[in-house]
């Protein structure tokens, strides 16, 4: 069995252990001996477990001992990155004996910054490893390994552009293993963070030494850092990863929504039967719960942190509230219109100034669409506090016209004849029976009333059809329609003083 895996086996279950007989048989003011770092590449899934257990003065001394890791690595890609300066000026000295020392100097720079690295990694895997109770005898053969493939190579001039390009590469590999290291320390900080302790000076750090450096006056150390982090595996290879896993978590958000607005708008229809309205309106909220979760869990896919922007949401609740005291009041009327049914989905309504079809609503405005195909959004408020007039509501309607007819013109003719187109009507109904009757002597007509019943969907084509109809008729009949008229009657005065009507 290798190292590793005895390494692991053991972690996982000392970490588990580790705050019960910890207390027990060490004594309180022994310092605290970080076990995490035994290995320094352990799987971030494994190392959240390990660190799940422990407590915050113990995750304390795991997050110094991740933080000291990191902060060599970070010394360790500066020296590189000075070596690759120290080769531009190899490239660029003017004599021979200039050149070495300045390769000599990149040499010793790196060289220095990797024995340090390795001393600092050894103190501290050998420190787990011996609290742990595990041999590192692999971890030695590693050692020599990295010896043999770090020995010195020649000190040629002529070779600067070859160092330069090898440097180039450490670089690049250094930046993959710095990420990881911030990874791990970030799990570290997270659990220490949520048992009460102060992380917010480990994250600065993280912050200022991440990300790649270029060097615009150098073209080819810009171009190798570009190209190095896109072909890495902790630069473009896990941006590429984590954007497809973005794109892949939000196309499965907009199914699993669409399948749940589609499920709850047959549940409430099967089980509840809500109206339309308010059927559509609350499959349409739990659909867009369902995509803001998964957003903000596709947002974690991209290794963003949605906590501070919740906190922020939260803080700012009541100050979003304050200012939108006028929405909040469309929203209680809202509920209130969904809570009383006064109309419905496709309802032909009148209500805050506006007639039309009830097209959608949400909980802040009504969507009208016009007879005449203009669409308006109605605020809730102004509907609710208003007089709503559902003409549609019912099935069937009374249709209300006034006819009216001369006075030297036979009435009862009139109503017969009027009678007559209604009946004949067939979108008429028999019942409740029409009416038609004088009602009314009006100052230049006779009026009769006519009302029939039909189904609301026929109101409109029976009033246009009979009003139609009893036109015709009344002018085969020779019944006439007349209009207002007023007779103006002209007077003048006589010798003797006294008006004398003219006709004119």
């Amino acid at each position: 069995m290798s190292f590793r895996s005895v390494a692991m086996g053991l972690l996982v279950a000392t970490a588990v252990a580790m705050p019960l007989w910890a207390q027990d048989e060490k004594p309180a003011e022994e310092q605290y001996v970080p076990i995490t770092t035994v290995d320094p590449r352990v799987p971030v899934d494994q190392l959240r477990v390990m660190v799940k257990p422990l407590t915050k003065q113990e995750l304390e001394g795991e997050a110094a001992a991740w933080f000291k890791l990191l902060t060599t690595k970070a010394r360790q890609i500066a020296a590189v990155q000075l070596g690759v300066k120290k080769t531009n000026e190899a490239m660029a000295a003017g004599d021979v004996e200039a050149a070495k020392e300045s390769l000599l100097e990149a040499k010793n720079v790196k060289q220095i910054a990797e024995e340090k690295a390795k001393a600092t990694e050894k103190e501290i895997i050998d420190a787990a490893q011996e609290e742990l109770g595990i041999e590192g005898k692999e971890a030695a053969q590693q050692d020599e390994a990295e010896a043999e493939n770090n020995a010195e190579d020649p000190m040629d001039v002529n070779a600067a552009a070859d160092t330069k390009g090898k440097l180039l590469e450490d670089v690049t590999v250094l930046q993959d293993e710095r990420t990881a290291l911030s990874d791990r320390l970030e799990i570290v900080l997270l659990s220490l963070e949520r048992k009460g302790g102060e992380v917010e000076e480990y994250r600065k750090y993280i912050l200022a030494v991440s990300g790649i450096d270029v060097d615009t006056t150098d073209a080819t150390a810009t171009w190798a850092a570009i190209t190095g982090w896109l072909v890495s595996k902790e630069g473009g290879q896990r941006l590429a990863w984590n954007i497809g896993k973005f794109a892949l978590i939000l196309l499965i958000s907009w199914i699993v929504a669409k399948f749940v607005q589609a499920l709850t708008n047959w549940l409430l229809e099967k089980k509840l039967r809500l109206s339309q309205l308010a059927e559509h309106l609350i499959a349409r909220m739990i659909k867009n719960i369902v995509l803001v979760i998964g957003f903000a869990i596709a947002l974690t896919a991209l290794e963003i942190d949605i906590t501070p922007v919740i906190a922020a949401i939260g803080a700012t609740g009541l100050v979003v509230g304050l200012a939108l005291q006028g929405t909040l009041s469309n929203f209680a009327s809202g509920l209130m219109i969904l809570v009383n049914r006064p109309f419905d989905v496709g309802d032909v309504v009148t209500a805050g100034g506006v007639t039309g079809v009830i097209n959608q609503m949400n909980l802040v405005s009504t969507r009208f669409k016009t007879f005449d195909n203009q669409t308006i959004y109605v605020p809730n408020n102004e509907i609710w506090n208003n007089v709503i007039t559902n003409i549609t509501a019912n099935h069937t309607r009374r249709v209300d016209m006034e006819f009216g007819i001369g006075y030297d013109d036979d009435f009862e003719k009139a109503e017969q004849i009027i009678l007559d187109v209604v009946d004949a009507h067939e979108k008429v109904l028999k019942k409740p029976e029409p009416q038609v009757i004088t009602h009314d002597l009006g100052e230049s007509s006779v009026n009769i009333v006519c009302r029939p019943w039909a189904k609301t969907s026929d109101w409109w084509q029976v009033k246009t059809e009979v009003t139609r109809e009893v036109k015709r008729r009344f002018d085969e009949a020779g019944i006439s329609i007349p209009y207002p008229q007023q007779d103006v009657h002209f007077y003048t005065i006589n010798k003797e003083g006294h008006p004398v009507e003219q006709s004119g």
